[in-house]
């Protein structure tokens, strides 16, 4: 029935019987937050890293707030080598930073990189020789995580219908992670 076009598949299992018209995210990244990515992928070789454009959220916003920050993920691990390699080539880094910290001390509208731990079971994709999040990932960071605590509430509801209305969302990665 798939290849007749009765049905259509959306993912693991999940068919409908409408042609989706949605198509399938593509990251970007600013030159700068690859070039942060192969640092510390030069730097750390056997180190885990994803790489976030904060510049991203804009897509889904319905309220555009501006956001320079690269949110660099890592095995836990290696979080403070990284942070500390991050100060010396003198980036504006912070160590996995609390949601009072961003509020009172992170201008998101300048460039800076906030290092955080990578969770193991992030679904990511390949961006030009970096690994940066898969669309699923980044719909449960703006919900989860507390540097991002002030896309919550409405707007972390309006990304995901944008989300969800522009492009496939494969749910059961979502779920797993």
């Amino acid at each position: 029935m798939v290849n007749d076009n009765i049905i259509f598949k959306l993912g693991r299992g999940i068919y409908t019987a409408h042609k989706v018209h949605t198509s399938e995210y593509t990251p970007r990244l600013r030159t700068k937050a690859v070039k942060v990515g192969k640092i510390i992928a030069r730097q750390f070789p056997f180190v885990s890293v994803s790489v976030l454009d904060g510049q991203v959220f804009a897509d889904f916003q319905h309220h555009i707030s501006s956001n320079n920050v690269i949110y660099l993920e890592v095995d836990r691990d290696a979080m403070e080598s990284v942070f500390h390699t991050l100060k010396q080539k003198g980036y504006a880094a912070y160590l996995n930073p609390s949601k009072d910290f961003v509020y009172d001390n992170i201008d998101l509208s300048k460039e800076a990189v906030i290092v955080k731990p990578l969770i193991s079971e992030s679904p990511l994709v390949d961006f030009k020789g970096i690994k940066t999040p898969r669309l699923e990932k980044i719909l449960v960071a703006v919900y989860c995580d507390d540097d991002l605590d002030y896309l919550h509430s409405s707007e972390w509801s309006r990304m995901f219908d944008n989300a969800l209305s522009m492009y496939f969302v494969n749910q059961n990665p979502m779920l797993q992670y």
